[in-house]
């Protein structure tokens, strides 16, 4: 398994004649010891058309220095990255990189990046050689604050033709140590005459033709400045873009197993779908209608995995507060039992999915669908047709309600309880996606919307906990176990929950749907 290390760095332009000041005038800084000099090779892997330095992942093979192996660098933010590491092999380690040598790319590599390649092969791309001087910035306890590398780069491209570039930087990198620490190197070498290095790796630096001749990076870029009087479908396409984005960076997350990652996925995924459905009439009727059958599966796919992490943690506060004489036998151990086997078989599910080739096709048709021209309805002014829209996706909310208020308490109202926090949250994204243009009115809409999913959420909560309870305590009964008294009283406690929270949002209903939310929309 792939060692993880956080980069957090700073790269810097030079000349050749640049001198690198004096690091030990840096405040905190004790020591600047000089380590011994070092010489790297490193060949990247990427498809034909550049797909992963388009969106900023590199992946290399890498000889000499202490970090010899194999690479994974996938973006965070500005400035971070996740660097994933594994060893060569006994083989690899004794064979230099060789003119024309391939070597084939770790297969769990290959599956972190299979989103962005979808099937593409990964070939070699580029060589780089550097001759590396470290400096290592100490503080009066010895823990190293920072290193300096001071970088000599000869590259060269690979493939049908080679383009040769020579260049000199400097990188900066923290290791124990804060911001302020890059700040204050920062300082001394743009004093010394160093810049703020225009590309955020080596490689793209070589690649930088290359990249900017190509078809550009999977996803275009957002208008930074939405206006009512802009394509209405430029503006919902603006919001897919950032869905479509999270969902991407949320990918090699779920298969590494991060935390939070399955979540992120799956509100992408729901955010998208709920774009699509309100404003369903911007887009061809036969991609939105194919979009929302796929993001719905793969939701679910994810939801397993998702709902059992929740349950958890949920149940595990649950039982930890029952009072001792309500605890018989092993409860704990028993809800995790269950919960832990649907996580496993969650996780299962979700990876299968993800290295399935109709989830590559579903991102080839979400990708296609933010990059192609706007027509029809798409094409007219926000404030023509997005008021409408969210008006729509408003009263149908308030339809259910009502519909679900005629009903007597019980599984038919649940289930239709269930359908109007949906579409709360429908509502709620679409008032978040016309905000730019509404300003405080759509954030009120957004407001009073997830009022609604919150407590419909609540109630939605307890009758899943309800319903795995009571099957947990019929296999207790069988078993004889003791623990289907405790699994009875939680039983009751999730029927109590339930009913609370929907009194508590037919309470709360009039002032969520009142008119003063909505004048906007007329």
């Amino acid at each position: 398994m792939a060692v993880t290390v956080r980069e957090i760095e700073r790269k810097y332009a030079v000349t050749p004649a640049f001198v690198l000041p004096r690091l030990g005038a840096v405040s905190g800084v004790v020591t600047a010891r000089t380590r011994r000099t070092v010489s790297l090779e490193a060949v990247y892997y990427d498809t034909d058309d550049l797909r992963l330095a388009r969106n900023r992942i590199t992946l290399r093979r890498r000889t000499g220095g202490a970090d010899a192996g194999w690479h994974l660098k996938l973006p965070v933010r500005v400035g971070q990255r996740d660097e994933l590491r594994l060893p060569l092999t006994a083989s690899e380690g004794r064979i230099q990189i060789a003119e024309g040598a391939r070597h084939t790319p770790p297969a769990e590599f290959v599956d972190l990046v299979a989103v962005h390649a979808r099937g593409a092969q990964l070939r070699p791309v580029a060589r780089l050689r550097t001759l590396r001087t470290a400096r290592r910035l100490r503080d009066a306890t010895g823990s190293d604050l920072a290193e300096v590398v001071d970088d000599q780069v000869s590259a060269q491209t690979l493939g049908e033709s080679t383009t040769l570039s020579t260049w000199r930087e400097i990188e900066v990198e923290l290791v124990d140590g804060g911001p302020e620490v890059l700040d204050a190197v920062e300082e001394l070498l743009f004093a010394a005459g160093a810049v703020t290095a225009a590309d955020s790796s080596k490689l793209a630096r070589l690649l930088g033709p290359a990249l900017a001749a190509g078809p550009g990076p999977d996803l275009p870029t957002a208008p930074r400045r939405l206006r009512r009087s802009q394509p209405a479908g430029e503006v919902v396409r603006a919001y897919l873009i950032e869905q479509v984005r999270a969902l991407l960076a949320a990918d090699p997350r779920v298969r590494l197993d991060e935390p939070e990652a399955v979540h992120r996925m799956r509100v992408a995924c729901r955010r998208a779908r709920s774009a699509l459905r309100i404003f369903a009439p911007l887009f061809p009727a036969r991609t939105v209608a194919q979009l929302d059958i796929e993001l719905r599966d793969l939701a679910g796919a994810l939801s397993a995995a998702r709902d059992a992490e929740v349950q958890l943690a949920y149940f595990d506060g649950r039982v930890a507060e029952l009072p001792a004489a309500l605890v018989a036998g092993e409860v704990h151990e028993v809800v995790r039992a269950h919960l832990d086997t649907g996580l496993a078989a969650g996780r299962e599910q979700a990876l299968e999915m993800l290295r399935s080739e109709r989830y590559l096709t579903l991102i080839d048709s979400l990708l296609a669908l933010v990059q192609a021209p706007l027509t029809g309805e798409a094409r007219k002014p926000a404030r023509s047709v997005l008021p409408t829209l969210v008006r729509r996706a408003d009263q149908a909310l308030a339809r259910k309600v009502s519909a679900a208020a005629r009903l007597p308490v019980g599984h038919e109202r649940d289930e239709l309880l269930h359908t109007a926090r949906k579409q709360a949250k429908r509502l709620r994204y679409a008032a978040e996606i016309v905000s730019p243009l509404y300003g405080t009115k759509a954030a009120k809409l957004a407001d009073a919307a997830a009022q609604a999913q919150e407590l419909l959420g609540i109630h939605q909560d307890a009758t899943v906990a309800r319903d795995l309870l009571r099957a947990w305590g019929i296999a207790a009964q069988a078993q004889s176990s003791p623990t289907a008294f405790t699994l009875g009283v939680l039983y009751g406690l999730e029927e109590c929950r339930g009913r609370l929270a929907e009194r508590d949002f037919f309470d709360a209903w009039p002032a969520i749907s009142a008119p003063r939310h909505r004048g906007w929309l007329s």
